[in-house]
């Protein structure tokens, strides 16, 4: 979720007494409601039923994907905590956790009254906190082009860039605030001025392990999701993986693995490219194998989606080098 011109401040005009609009995209927009305390996130669609059925499938994607693969991995997943259509008073709520998870994962109660200041299909679910306001200084600091001086606040949340060098990027005279990207470089600037952060190479098996966690467990092909990070709500971080309403779903068969591929090419450059000879690829590799269970079948699944990026960056590579 991000505003259409980066330069500026969040839309407002859907906004209430009550609601605060903190993210917005082309589909939906994120709102808090800060007097209580906004511990919850609502996810408002922009139009009408068609995009209330597509907010639907989302919310019950992200139900699906929080319970099957949110565990122990580096990059945590929101909950999915209620779906309210005001249309039809349609109020659902995901099932309740295994008891196992109760005191860890204590599922805040969101009743009809939650949704009033929203007047479209709108769902709840746990809030990703912004950065920490030490992490955003620095970002500023360091990041933002000259013409961007005047700006005091944010970034809010950092898009993950791992597959990206900004070094061979034209400078820039613009700045997202909403969600600013970091590639490896600048994440280890980061590492080097605030504590906390995990570092490149744990970055990077995390994105495997997600990775491969949505394609088996969840049997989604994550497409269009974000890996970003965002603070603890007060002066830590946590890591991310957001937006889940282009996923698709796969039959877990090599013979699938293309749409997988295609995926992985056609989301922003959030994973290391995937070049057999690079460290931190070899790290996300690992981190990919880690998600799948040790069975021949499952293996060969996975080996075929590896070989598979790897033998396409390699034409792209090839490719590149002849036109330069």
């Amino acid at each position: 979720m991000q505003p259409s011109d980066p330069t500026q401040t969040l839309d407002q005009e859907s906004e209430t007494a009550d609601s605060l609009c903190i993210g917005r995209g082309s589909f939906a927009a994120i709102y808090v409601i800060p007097i209580l305390g906004s511990p919850v996130a609502y996810k408002q669609i922009h139009h009408g039923d068609v995009d209330s059925d597509a907010l639907m499938r989302e919310y019950s994607a992200l139900e699906k994907i929080y319970l099957t693969c949110d565990t122990d991995s580096l990059f945590a997943i929101p909950r999915a905590l209620a779906f309210f259509n005001p249309n039809t008073a349609q109020l659902l709520s995901p099932s309740p956790s295994p008891p196992s998870l109760w005191r860890r994962h204590e599922r805040p109660l969101v009743t009809p009254a939650a949704f009033r200041p929203f007047t479209r299909t709108t769902y709840a679910m746990d809030r990703v906190f912004a950065v920490p306001l030490d992490a955003a200084q620095v970002i500023r600091e360091h990041f933002y082009p000259p013409a961007a001086a005047s700006i005091h606040t944010g970034p809010t949340l950092c898009r993950l860039y791992f597959g990206k060098n900004f070094a061979n990027a034209p400078p820039s005279r613009f700045v997202n605030t909403a969600n600013f990207p970091l590639d490896v470089v600048r994440y280890r600037l980061m590492t080097e001025q605030l504590p906390g952060l995990q570092t490149v190479e744990e970055v990077a098996f995390g994105m495997g392990e997600m990775l491969g966690r949505l394609h088996w467990r969840g049997g989604y092909d994550a497409r269009d999701v974000e890996f970003v990070l965002g603070g603890d709500g007060i002066s830590g971080f946590r890591y991310f993986v957001i937006d889940f309403n282009q996923l698709r779903t796969w039959q877990k068969t090599t013979e699938e693995v293309g749409a997988l591929v295609s995926s992985f090419f056609s989301n922003d450059p959030y994973y290391p490219r995937p070049r057999p000879s690079d460290p931190l690829y070899v790290a996300f590799k690992n981190g990919y194998l880690s998600a799948y269970p040790t069975q021949p079948d499952c293996h060969r699944v996975a080996t075929t989606f590896l070989h598979d990026i790897e033998v396409e960056q390699a034409q792209r590579d090839a490719a590149a080098s002849d036109t330069a």
